[in-house]
């Protein structure tokens, strides 16, 4: 009896490791049906136009080829682009491994606008593809020897010649479902060493002289985050215009475009870009500038009623040229430079429905006459929209002056608002002032410096301060004084 039972224990293990092995195997191979299902989809993105996909099975994944050249010289000039080739290997679940290991080329000729030449030559991605996000959930790798040529004319300043290497790019990136539908973004790159030409013949007889910047980064950091970024109609507006290139096929299916323009919107719910470069350095025939770091910041909602933008622009241990700078000047050049301000109370989501339901790309012009009288006020539904100068500074050894305030603007009235400014080392710059050689022009300044210390407010740390306040009826009151009525 034992030895029975024991024999059916036995059979029942290796029955079930066998249908473990082929269930293994029907997961670990790629299939030509699911070559050809993935065929159509990026088809259905590219275009079925014969070269520009290819799928093939590969073990137990898929080599994919992505050859964009044919759908970009259709746009006219003459263009070259590497191939974009990866492999997938389905993960279960709509997940797929993605790797991708290659040297990628870009070449245009745009004739008379000028020419591209961008190159990379190492790019290592790896990570995981889903398509419920319809984008990657995890995405790393490295990108180096990146090259960017750019040859163009300019009517004002003649040909412009500009050229970039950057040594290397790391790339992380993650992708997690957003409450909207879309996707959360968090990016991270990591950049090293970047060096820009910048080369411009200028027009002598205009009086434009010519231009030679060399730029120096010695490193950097770019960090990107979206929230609720809808990725499904952006990849479907991309795909109608690839699939309709000329005017009688986006006018026979704007309805089409509309629908998906409009599912797409607020495209992202909130969006967060910071960039900081480190010991920038910028060589010209004036001499070196040079900066110990630049931080750029970004901050926007969508296309959503509560409009709102920010942006701040830092520069940290900045230097100029000594011959740019006379001897007596050298306390008034600023080593640090920050401005940050934010413009919100306007509705961007009104605007966009009122364009896509009146337009009509068959008609010249699309909207409309008189359109904008209707747009202004659905974009500013209060009649102005909020301006406001978060804290903002400049400085170094000699002086200080700090800002912050808010402001209401519109076209219909006067800007109102309020603003705090604060100032050490007012008595340093008037003594350069006063010392100043008089072809400086600069005796009106010192008159200036002289009434705005009269209005300010002394602070128990050294500092002075002026509240501005400006009113409906177009005063402007300092530390509640109407400067206008001083004698």
């Amino acid at each position: 009896m034992e030895e029975t039972k024991m024999k059916s224990r036995t059979g029942l293990i290796l029955s079930t490791s066998v249908l473990l092995f082929v269930s293994t195997l029907s997961h670990a191979f790629a299939s030509d049906e699911e070559a050809a299902r993935l065929q159509k989809l990026f088809s259905s993105y590219l275009t079925d136009t014969k070269g520009v996909v290819d799928v093939k099975t590969d073990g137990d994944g898929y080599v994919v080829q992505l050859n964009l050249a044919p759908l970009a010289s259709q746009s006219g000039g003459a263009v070259n682009i590497t191939p974009l080739a990866f492999k997938m290997a389905s993960q279960g679940d709509g997940k797929w491994q993605f790797v991708q290991d290659q040297a990628l080329a870009l070449k245009m000729d745009l004739k008379d606008q000028g020419a591209v030449d961008e190159k990379i030559a190492s790019l290592k991605l790896s990570g995981i593809f889903d398509e419920k996000l319809n984008y990657f959930s995890k995405l790393a790798g490295e990108a180096t020897g990146i090259s960017v040529s750019q040859k163009m004319t300019d009517p004002n300043s003649g040909p412009i010649d500009i050229s970039a290497n950057v040594n290397s790019v790391q790339i992380d990136q993650t992708g997690t479902p957003a409450a909207n539908g879309g996707v959360d973004v968090v990016s991270k790159y990591t950049i090293g060493n970047l060096v820009e030409n910048i080369n411009t013949a200028g027009k002598p007889e205009s009086g434009v002289p010519p231009m030679n910047l060399v730029i120096n980064a010695a490193s950097g950091n770019y960090d990107f985050n979206a929230k609720g970024f809808k990725s499904k109609p952006f990849l479907d507006v991309l795909a109608f215009f690839i699939a309709r290139q000329t005017k009688e096929l986006i006018v026979k299916d704007q309805a089409t475009l509309k629908a998906i323009l409009k599912d797409g919107v607020p495209v992202w719910d909130k969006l967060l870009a910071n960039a900081k470069f480190n010991t920038v350095t910028v060589a010209s025939q004036f001499g070196q500038f040079g900066v110990d770091s630049i931080e750029i910041v970004g901050d926007a909602n969508g296309i959503a009623k509560d409009g709102k933008f920010r942006e701040k622009l830092a520069f940290n241990g900045l230097s100029i040229p000594a011959a740019l700078v006379p001897p007596w000047a050298s306390k008034l050049v600023p080593k640090n430079i920050s401005f940050d301000f934010t413009v919100s109370g306007f509705d961007l989501a009104s605007p966009a429905q009122l364009i896509l339901d009146q337009l009509d790309v068959a008609k010249e012009p699309p909207l409309p006459d008189g359109f904008e009288q209707v747009l202004m006020p659905a974009f500013m539904p209060k009649g102005t929209v909020d301006v406001t100068l978060n804290p903002t500074s400049i400085d170094n050894e000699t002086y200080s002056v700090k800002m912050e305030g808010s402001l209401a603007a519109g076209p219909a009235a006067l800007p109102t608002g309020k603003a705090k400014i604060s100032a050490k080392g007012l008595d340093e710059i008037m003594k350069v002032i006063q010392e100043a050689p008089p072809e400086a022009g600069l005796q009106q300044g010192a008159a200036v410096v002289l009434v705005a210390k009269g209005l300010a407010k002394a602070e128990a740390d050294g500092s002075l301060t002026w509240n501005v306040e400006s009113s409906p009826d177009g005063k402007v009151l300092v530390n509640g004084i109407d400067p206008t009525k001083l004698k």
